[in-house]
């Protein structure tokens, strides 16, 4: 699992917090040192606020905090960072 997070991000900080509580395994990418990589994150899913999440295993899933693309099974979206982690929890438990 891979995350793409800003620098100062309290959202951000609270999902890498809950993450490790819960021993889950993610890569962070914070991209305020890559312009490029978050303004092709913010094209590709339409989407301008992080933390950003994709899944690769056990299921290709990506969750956003918002977008303008439809969702479907493998794009999500989440309210806040607690039903986020709560998501990810139980698709690493399933």
């Amino acid at each position: 699992m891979v995350m793409f997070t800003l620098g100062g991000c309290e959202h951000c900080k609270r999902l890498r917090e809950g993450l490790d509580t819960l021993n889950i395994p993610y890569t962070n990418i914070d991209i305020s040192t890559n312009d490029k990589l978050g303004d092709t994150l913010e094209e590709t899913f339409k989407c301008t606020s992080y933390p950003m999440v994709l899944l690769k295993e056990p299921t290709q899933i990506t969750w956003l905090p918002e977008t303008e693309l439809l969702t479907s099974t493998n794009i999500r979206t989440y309210n806040n960072i607690y039903e986020l982690i709560d998501e990810i929890f139980n698709t690493f438990n399933k």
